[in-house]
């Protein structure tokens, strides 16, 4: 019997980790850096993305031992744009032109991750962090100057399993979520999802290379587009700059870049694009 042409059918949200996937920064390391404490921070850190450790035995350790001011956390936004992958704002702008519901899932600071996604055309419903809480009274209230962080509101993004639970409340017919991520938090996620991807383009994490869905080794997005988008739907692009990415993308898959851990799925995936090659 022969077999049936192969096809790639379009997602309709994608949701982006931010930290280590978006930008080659982890925001916690780096506000840990301006106490000169970034050495023991991004130890623990570690520790949780590579899943030697859950994430709520560090997330308000490592807050209570920086305690960074609002200004501090709002300086991150700066520092996300200095880091940002190379072509994330172009790998965005085609998913949004193809109606792709595009959210950032992360376990970063409210405040740094949202100025990040709003640079990048994310409205702020689909941006989801952790909210720090401040003491008003604290430092030069006077003048409007709040006192560094006291913690943090509750979330399930503080727990291991917090990603997934987020993921669950998109769960609905004719709904397929794509997540994007480089820790053990997103790996934790991938069951509540439809595809889970791991990036290894800034941080290589073992288990997230060998257990993810796909896993791209290479510090682009480019093969987001290909995954996220089918062939049909992709027209929309032609013609454009992001047409040159997508095609990067699909390189990607071809050279080992980017590959599927199903290796019959990665070359059913390659077959449903060959008009594309």
């Amino acid at each position: 019997m022969k077999e049936g042409l192969a096809r790639w059918v379009s997602f309709t949200h994608v949701f982006l980790d931010c930290d280590g996937t978006l930008v080659r920064v982890e925001g916690i390391v780096e506000l840990a850096r301006m106490r000169g404490l970034e050495t023991v921070v991004a130890a623990l850190t570690e520790a949780a993305m590579s899943g030697q450790m859950p994430l709520e035995a560090v997330y308000e350790r490592r807050l209570a031992m920086i305690r960074p001011t609002r200004a501090e956390i709002r300086r991150l936004v700066q520092i996300y744009r200095e880091n940002l992958i190379p072509d994330v704002p172009l790998v965005l702008r085609a998913l949004h032109a193809c109606g792709i519901a595009v959210h950032l899932l992360s376990g970063g600071l409210e405040e740094a991750v949202r100025g990040l996604g709003l640079l990048l055309g994310i409205p702020g419903q689909r941006i989801h962090a952790v909210r720090v809480r401040y003491d008003p009274f604290a430092g030069a209230w006077w003048r409007g100057e709040e006192g560094p962080a006291t913690g943090v509101e509750p979330s399930p993004l503080l727990h291991q399993d917090g990603k997934a639970r987020v993921l669950e409340g998109f769960r609905a017919p004719g709904w397929r979520l794509m997540l994007v991520g480089d820790g053990a938090t997103d790996l934790a996620a991938g069951p509540a999802a439809h595809l889970f991807v791991g990036f290894g383009g800034v941080f290589h994490r073992s288990l997230v290379a060998e257990e993810a869905d796909v896993y791209i080794a290479w510090d682009r997005l480019a093969p987001i587009l290909p995954l996220a988008l089918s062939p049909e739907r992709a027209r929309a692009l032609c013609g454009t700059p992001a047409e040159t990415v997508l095609r990067e993308g699909l390189q990607a898959f071809e050279s080992g870049k980017a590959r599927f851990r199903d290796p019959e799925r990665h070359h059913r995936f390659l077959q449903a694009w060959h008009a594309w090659q």
